[in-house]
């Protein structure tokens, strides 16, 4: 083989192996980019999983505490009230199908905290229940003033837990941001 030759065999080699290398180094940032692409489609499907929650059993917590405040208002309408307790009702079913949607996204914390502020709400709905039934059968809310406390510390709980639940899903959409308080001060300190 004399020179030339061995010259173009290897400039054939060469530039087999810059393409070689080229196609290599495409496909690996392609690899990358999809993967990138996926987790930013995983945690838009996470966000709106735990904002459908959120509304579900935002808007069920929201329907009972005015069946609560109802309780405490002077012109309580026990036709009223079996209205909204069967807004309640109805509400349940989407509460469930929202938490389970969370449950399938996981993780573990977030689902535990949806569960939790179900739960929460259920208890206040449930207690509800008993006092509408109550309050029906007998002379009015006279038969239920005395457990108003018990209502208004239900009502607290369910608070926490749908607190709990919304940062638990901030840390899981925000990991980067888990350090930070979730809520600002209105006022400087002194």
């Amino acid at each position: 083989m004399d020179s030339a030759t061995l010259l173009a065999l290897v400039g054939i080699a060469g530039t087999l192996l810059g393409t070689t290398l080229g196609v290599v180094g495409t496909l690996g940032a392609a690899r990358i980019t999809s993967r990138g692409q996926v987790g930013i489609e995983e945690r838009k499907a996470r966000r709106q999983v735990y904002a459908a929650c959120s509304t579900a059993i935002n808007a069920r917590r929201d329907t009972a505490i005015a069946l609560l405040d109802s309780f405490m208002d002077e012109r309580f309408d026990p036709v009223e009230a079996r209205a909204r307790l069967q807004d309640l009702e109805e509400q349940r079913g989407a509460v469930a199908r929202a938490v389970g949607a969370v449950v399938v996204e996981g993780p573990y914390d977030v689902t535990h905290t949806a569960e939790s502020a179900a739960q929460h709400v259920e208890v206040l709905v449930g207690r509800l229940r008993d006092w509408v039934a109550i309050a029906s059968r007998e002379a009015g809310i006279e038969g239920v003033q005395g457990q108003w406390r018990f209502g208004r510390e239900d009502q607290g709980l369910v608070q926490q837990a749908v607190d709990r639940y919304s940062a638990e899903c901030r840390r899981a959409l925000h990991p980067s941001e888990s350090d930070r308080p979730l809520r600002r001060r209105l006022l400087p300190r002194r």
